[in-house]
């Protein structure tokens, strides 16, 4: 067993200001391992609600896997690592908002967040109210990440898009690409970007273990 699969969240502190959401708004926590997953990822993905975009993403960022809109119970082999992953919409917001606070309060289960991905609702810049909303909420979630919008993403099923597996090479930023044939240079990013965070996690952990050993 990996020593991701070992951590068990600390509660964080409660920000100020901040209420838990009535349990009518809080996902569910998984009382068994997350089922129809057939290896252990290094993180999962949360789709706050439907159509958010995780599944995906879980097939596209080969380190990820989808937690089927619940927070995982850590069991055994499981990452205790979440990504939130929401609409760029108000709607998907509040509701990446409801979860936040779920977390922070200790409703979320032993899982431990790592940060947001905002998928675009539509092509174009975001409209400045949800750049607004997006980093309050954000606010709860600590790194925030971007997903644009790949019109040919909504032409497919999810399993006929490229999957990004951690040392992939970057391909070059003027390059153009075909995003049903090529990962998008945003996407190897975000992988690398996530991949990195946990990394920091795993050392941070072993670092604290030793200096308890010691």
């Amino acid at each position: 067993m990996t020593a991701a699969m070992k951590l068990r969240r600390k509660l964080d502190p409660q920000p100020a200001g901040v209420v838990a959401p009535p349990e009518s708004r809080r996902a569910p926590v998984w009382d068994r391992p997350v089922p129809g997953v057939g290896r252990a990822p290094l993180v999962w993905l949360l789709g706050v609600h439907g159509g958010a975009g995780a599944t995906t993403l879980a097939h596209v960022l080969a380190p990820a896997a989808d937690s089927s809109r619940r927070w995982p119970g850590v069991f055994e082999r499981e990452s205790p690592f979440v990504v939130l992953v929401a609409r760029e919409t108000i709607a998907g917001l509040t509701r990446a908002h409801d979860l936040l606070r779920q977390h922070h309060f200790g409703f979320g289960g032993p899982s431990e967040v790592l940060g947001m991905i905002t998928v675009a609702a539509r092509p174009g810049k975001m409209p400045a109210e949800i750049r607004r909303y997006r980093d309050v909420v954000g606010s709860l979630a600590g790194p925030l990440w971007q997903v644009p919008w790949y019109e040919e993403w909504t032409l497919v099923e999810p399993e006929q898009l490229p999957v990004w597996t951690p040392g992939d090479p970057m391909p070059e930023k003027k390059r153009k690409i075909d995003p049903l044939a090529e990962v998008p240079l945003e996407m190897r990013e975000l992988g690398v970007d996530i991949v990195s965070v946990v990394r920091e996690k795993l050392d941070s952990t072993a670092a604290f273990d030793e200096g308890e050993e010691s």
